[in-house]
């Protein structure tokens, strides 16, 4: 059984990790329904200096705010489970018991939530500054982002408060990030206090002085196992703490590298789909006047025709008329 301070500092630490969770994802999604269900993390603005009016020029995939959103809950809803399965065991049973296979699977699902808020983390951090260079870029007079959120901003768009929410989602995902990181060393030291209890000492049987020697021996031993054991997992949280500084931040430095080659890639199929629609525009806007002046050309033959048809009855009616007279002729010839 591990020791009960150990429980209730990770119980805590559950509970704030859950608390984390809902703040990140409330944020984003507040964010996201305030930009009328755009994602503007990676986005751009673009300003209407005549209005006065901030609008939005491109945004992100709705799924890359619905990623983020999904893995903050799905941490808080790991971390609720696991504080309501500790209180109902405490009650039911009166004690917390921690099995080994237990805790290396608590240790694998903190690699996995370390990793996906690692992830997380780097995205809304360069996707907020991403959209705060392209508002200082953009509006005059603007030197911070913040700034940003007292200007106007085109209907139905309400920009009052994106970089405090994008800001608060950001921190509360780095918090979390620390928390998970902290309950992965508080297990792994139960984990070693687990199996140094395991150790069996043997003392000399048989008469009371040997079974009262056995007795101190085994006293001592214990005092010098619970010191070793406290020895140790001192040095093992300091150097799991250095171990993961170095590996979050080069795991960041690889993320933001990745995650700024994807933007450098979109950016380009963005610039090709831009030259492209331009040719697209240019090509129907010849259509459209090849095609104005094909309607021209028929409506002119159709007058033509119109003119010719009109001339053909004049002439047959002149035809009839002297076919007539030609008749009249021949009676009148025929009667002299």
């Amino acid at each position: 059984m591990a020791s009960t301070g150990l429980l209730l500092l990770e119980l805590g630490l559950y509970a704030s990790s859950f608390v984390c969770g809902i703040v990140a994802a409330a944020s984003i999604t507040i964010a996201q329904g305030d930009f009328g269900g755009l994602c503007m993390l990676y986005g751009l603005v673009k300003y209407n200096e005549s209005s006065g009016l901030i609008g939005v020029q491109s945004s992100s995939s709705a799924s890359l705010c619905y990623f983020v959103s999904a893995i903050s809950v799905m941490v808080a809803v790991v971390c609720f489970s696991v504080s309501l399965f500790w209180l109902y065991n405490y009650c039911v049973e009166g004690v917390v018991r921690r099995e080994r296979m237990c805790m290396n699977l608590i240790v694998a699902v903190c690699g996995v939530f370390l990793f996906f808020l690692l992830v997380t983390g780097c995205m809304l951090k360069i996707g907020r500054d991403t959209l705060c260079t392209s508002v200082m870029s953009s509006i005059t007079n603007v030197t911070r982002c913040e700034e940003a959120q007292s200007k106007k901003w085109a209907s139905p768009l309400k920009g009052e408060w994106f970089y405090n929410r994008l800001h608060r989602a950001e921190t509360a995902v780095w918090v979390n990030f620390f928390f998970w990181l902290i309950i992965g060393v508080l297990v792994i030291i139960q984990r070693r206090q687990v199996a140094g209890t395991k150790v069996i000492v043997g003392g000399p049987v048989g008469t009371c002085e040997g079974q009262s020697a056995g007795e101190s021996t085994l006293e001592n031993t214990e005092d010098r196992l619970k010191l070793e054991s406290q020895k140790q997992s001192t040095k093992l949280v300091i150097k799991l703490s250095l171990e993961s500084m170095n590996m979050s931040r080069d795991q960041c430095e690889s993320v933001a590298v990745s995650v700024e080659s994807l933007l450098n890639d979109a950016k380009r199929m963005q610039m090709q789909c831009r030259e492209r629609s331009e040719q697209l525009s240019r090509a129907a806007t010849q259509l459209r006047v090849e095609s104005a002046a094909l309607r021209q050309q028929c409506e002119t033959a159709q007058l033509d025709m119109a003119r010719l048809r009109r001339y053909l009855d004049e002439l047959m009616e002149t035809k009839s008329a002297f076919e007539a007279r030609e008749r009249q002729a021949r009676k009148l010839s025929k009667q002299l």
